[in-house]
């Protein structure tokens, strides 16, 4: 039987609080992002400085569960966007920024229907001794303590200077958290084994559960508990958004090179893909840019800039001759190798066949799963 904790007497509410006029900014989480310094999970404050650069984005998750995309370029901070509705909804989040000439759109609910009746949330949440952090628990949640790896002798919960010794049944492989010992908002736990202090750990408590899955995640990871909510916000994350690209170069998104002067480009997706990049040349010749004998192959993980030439991939894009040169990179939701031309794998950086070269395009289309693509024309002169 599930015994219950104490609850927040009052639920933590997205956005402005109703004053007649503008609402004050709070927090919110990164659900995606191609800015480079910014990855899914990061919170962002209020009054943090947001700088994404032309054609890149960054979508968040507010504490109502609403999504929010805002793309480059901008440099600006939630709390000096004073929307243009009081009613703090991500739809009037969005027109103000509009009004200050900043690309924004508020995700709706029709790609966020496609997560269907919100799952329950766990009724058990297990805590592990032997490392500090936070735990968000419900009211009906039930708090079970991970036997340590190393058992001490004498193992106790210290708060506020007083101590709780706990006993462990031989062979239990957990124990549930005493009863004798309630959680309140906020309270930190020192644990002692054998009088020496081996972790810190801090509970937070959560409201009645809103009906959104979105918003209970915003909810978590906003109060810290980062390690509960990741897995649902990747879920959440590729249940709501399309996968977005962005690519640009060491100058820029409109750079200009001499011929045969290295180009250094830099790619960057907002979830988990593969992917393959080729540049075509003023000439109508072609060559593979990536994986081309990357390490580790053609996969990117969401959120980390990939630098050509760098550290996976020594050989660099070279500028063509004279006139506009292309580079266009495709991320794919697996990896689609096996299903493409030889060549666009070649890690030799040769020229490709004329035939594939006059349609690059053709050589990705009908690959089935989800596909994103950034383009990017660099002037050779």
């Amino acid at each position: 039987m599930l015994r219950r904790l104490p609850a927040i007497a009052t639920a933590l509410l997205l956005g402005w609080t109703m004053a007649g006029a503008a609402r004050a900014a709070e927090s919110a989480v990164l659900l995606g992002a191609t800015a480079p310094g910014y990855a899914p999970g990061m919170v962002l404050g209020a009054s943090d400085r947001l700088a994404v650069p032309e054609g890149a984005s960054v979508t968040l998750l507010l504490r109502s569960g609403q999504m929010l995309r805002l793309r480059g370029p901008l440099e600006t901070a939630l709390d000096r966007i004073e929307p243009v509705r009081p009613d703090g909804s991500a739809a009037a989040l969005a027109e103000a920024f509009r009004l200050r000439g900043i690309d924004a759109s508020a995700i709706g609910a029709t790609r966020a229907a496609a997560l269907g009746r919100r799952a329950p949330r766990p009724a058990e949440v297990a805590v592990e001794l032997e490392r500090s952090g936070t735990w968000c628990v419900g009211g009906a949640d039930t708090v079970w303590l991970a036997r340590p790896a190393t058992e001490p002798a004498e193992l106790g919960l210290r708060r506020r200077g007083n101590l709780r010794r706990i006993a462990w049944p031989t062979g239990a492989p957990r124990v549930e958290w005493p009863a004798d010992l309630p959680i309140e908002d906020g309270d930190a736990f020192e644990v002692l084994a054998d009088g020496q202090k081996r972790a810190t750990l801090t509970f937070r408590t959560l409201p009645a559960a809103s009906g959104s899955e979105g918003a209970e995640i915003a909810e978590g990871m906003l109060l810290g508990c980062r390690e509960q909510n990741e897995a649902a916000l990747r879920r959440l994350a590729r249940a709501s958004l399309a996968p977005e690209l962005w690519l640009s170069t060491e100058r820029g998104r409109a750079p200009i090179y001499a011929p045969g002067e290295r180009i250094g480009l830099v790619a960057m997706a907002d979830a988990d893909g593969w992917l393959y990049c080729v540049s075509t040349r003023a000439d109508g010749s072609a060559v593979a840019v990536f994986p081309a004998g990357a390490t580790g192959g053609a996969r990117l993980p969401a959120g980390l800039p990939e630098r050509l030439p760098g550290p996976r991939q020594a050989n660099p894009l070279q500028a063509g001759p004279r006139g506009m040169q292309e580079v266009s990179c495709w991320l794919a939701d697996r990896d689609i190798g096996p299903e493409l031309p030889h060549a666009l794998l070649d890690a030799a950086g040769t020229r490709l066949p004329e035939r594939l070269a006059a349609d690059i395009p053709g050589a990705f289309a009908g690959i089935g799963g989800r596909m994103a693509r950034a383009t990017l024309s660099i002037r050779v002169e």
